[in-house]
């Protein structure tokens, strides 16, 4: 054997040897997604760097606080839960990748009853340019500066801002945020889990 026959040896891959390797990886991958999809495992949950819509029919928790800021030109809202209980959820990002153009990415879980809560969350936080929905609150207090804030997530009270709000509890009913990021940084219980990446956008 000649030492450009050893040398092409060394550097051809063995591709049967790999796939073997990545069989184990991609079971696993599997297994977490279905974990996920019934609701078995606890997940985190973080999207920035690129717009991304949230709707659902029914967010209820305790520990509501939101601020105010000037990001740019526009006013932004940074909002939070300490917990919350959702009704259905819907997440879809449309970010534009070279050559492909537009896609979106879209997370679903839950069902369409407003009743039902059956998604939970902890230290849910949304930082967004709109916000809309039915809101019902008890324990309000408004006009608290973002740094005095006693109630929500701490990085919400930590968040800057001349003007603050806060609640014990608060109700949201179809709610819309066109956010610019949206983060659960406690867990986050899904059930019925479904993830889409389809060319166009096809957003919530």
């Amino acid at each position: 054997m000649t030492e450009e026959d050893t040398t092409a040896k060394r550097g051809r891959t063995r591709w049967g040897r790999t796939a073997l390797v990545g069989v184990p990886a991609l079971g696993a991958i599997a297994a977490i997604t279905a974990a996920m999809a019934q609701g078995l495992l606890a997940a985190s949950f973080a999207v920035s760097g690129v717009p991304i819509t949230l709707t659902s029919q029914s967010v209820a928790g305790d520990g509501f606080a939101g601020t105010v800021y000037n990001a740019g030109n526009q006013g932004v809202a940074y909002a939070g839960f300490s917990s919350a209980q959702l009704s259905g959820l819907c997440a879809g990002a449309i970010p534009t990748v070279p050559i492909v153009g537009q896609v979106t990415f879209k997370i679903t879980a839950g069902d369409t009853d407003p009743a039902t809560k059956e998604l939970q969350a902890s230290n849910l936080l949304l930082d967004a340019k709109n916000l809309s929905g039915n809101g019902v609150f008890t324990g309000l207090d408004l006009g608290v500066a973002g740094n005095a804030l006693s109630k929500g997530p701490a990085e919400v009270r930590k968040g800057a801002g001349d003007f603050g709000l806060q609640a014990d509890t608060a109700t949201i009913g179809n709610l819309r945020a066109d956010a610019l990021s949206a983060q659960i940084a406690g867990s986050f219980k899904l059930d019925n889990l479904s993830l889409s990446i389809v060319p166009g956008a096809a957003g919530c």
